[in-house]
């Protein structure tokens, strides 16, 4: 079904894990094994991948803290100052890396304060900088290399500029293979990790990650799905999305990608709970992710959504729940899930709504509405600032 709805970027992202130095992953995991705390860092939707699964960590039987640089209890303006109370109160920690490009701000400041720390300490044995990048002679990727390890996983390969919308099945949009290439690997990592396995584990989890994504894609009612979201985000509305914890975290990896095609036709695209959010309207839409599908923060979304005229669409795992009933359409995804074990739930709703902007932009293109060149050229670049 893959080949059919001609999503070969899907195709490409395990070709990518798959071809990752087992040496490089082995250090990786057993570097995040020793250590007590997570500091996890990025930018835009490749923090994004980071969170799903550092969220998923931290609810763990064997999991590890995770501090977000910025929960408002972050001890320390920067990692120079927050490593040595991190360290007193916690233990061990490493400064979690992912970015494709190994140039964004944030973390490469995150990092070159804790490097600045753990060279003038010389305390290599309770601090870690350990970096997922698709460039190791970044200065991440150096940086990594020097006071922790570093993952070298492909993303995007750098195309000429194309006009034709179907191109971007091949490739994904806007650093797609990366981002969700590194949310496969952190969550199987995670799965090995939560059972005290080998770094050997890891591969394959992958394979068993990608299997069940594929019987996703091999269910023709998830294109059927896609299709019709599709044909609601194409009408002038609003769009929202919307979860808790890692839904949450899907929800804005979902907006940025949409966003930027709705943007088109000059409607806009917002996540739930963000500041500056507006009344919806009748028409407007609401994707909401939610795994057991009973949350009670998020059905109460859902039920002021339908009050005010709105169309609810969600993604859950259990069918017999309060939102799956709100919802005008839904698609269940079937993932087992054992207390204190990493949840593949909501990495599969990442992938399953990643194909949206591209069936969009070929819509939109199919009526007559050309791309801005921005948009046209930034699906086929990998520089980017996540």
């Amino acid at each position: 079904m893959i080949e059919e709805a001609n999503i070969k970027y899907i195709l490409t992202i395990f070709d990518n894990i798959k071809a990752l130095n087992a040496k490089e992953v082995e250090s990786f995991y057993y570097d995040l094994l020793s250590v007590r705390v997570i500091v996890p860092s990025g930018e835009g939707r490749s923090k994004g991948a980071l969170s799903i699964a550092c969220s998923e960590i931290a609810k763990m039987n064997k999991g590890k803290i995770i501090l977000d640089r910025s929960d408002i209890g972050f001890p320390g303006r920067d990692l120079y100052e927050a490593a040595p109370l991190i360290r007193n109160k916690y233990g061990p920690m490493s400064l979690l890396i992912n970015s494709g490009s190994g140039k964004a701000l944030i973390p490469l400041i995150d990092a070159q304060k804790l490097g600045q720390y753990i060279s003038e300490t010389g305390n290599v044995k309770d601090y870690r900088i350990d970096v997922v990048t698709s460039d190791p002679e970044s200065p991440l990727g150096k940086l990594g290399a020097r006071y922790g390890s570093i993952v070298n996983l492909k993303g995007q390969i750098i195309q000429e500029n194309s006009s034709e919308v179907k191109e971007f099945r091949e490739t994904g949009i806007l650093t797609d293979i990366f981002e969700l290439g590194s949310a496969v690997l952190y969550q199987a990592i995670a799965e090995a990790m939560n059972k005290d396995a080998s770094a050997d584990t890891i591969f394959s989890n992958i394979e068993n990650i990608f299997k069940e994504i594929q019987e996703i894609f091999e269910d023709k009612s998830s294109i059927e799905f896609i299709k019709k979201v599709v044909e609601d985000l194409e009408k002038r509305s609003i769009c929202f999305l919307g979860g808790l914890g890692s839904g949450l975290e899907v929800a804005r990896m979902t907006a940025v990608r949409i966003g930027h095609i709705k943007r088109v036709l000059g409607d806009a695209v917002y996540v739930i709970r963000d500041v500056n959010l507006p009344t919806p309207r009748p028409g407007d839409i609401f994707i909401v992710i939610s795994y057991s599908g009973e949350t009670e923060v998020v059905v109460g979304w859902c039920k002021n959504f339908k009050k005010m005229g709105g169309k609810v669409i969600s993604i859950v795992g259990n069918k017999n729940s309060p939102i799956y009933s709100l919802s005008d359409y839904s698609y269940v995804i079937n993932s087992p899930y054992i207390k204190g074990e990493p949840n593949r739930f909501y990495l599969k709703a990442a992938f399953l709504l990643s194909p949206l902007p591209l069936f969009l932009a070929e819509r939109i293109e199919k009526r007559g509405l050309r791309l801005p060149d921005y948009i046209l050229s930034w699906y086929h670049s990998i520089i980017s600032i996540i």
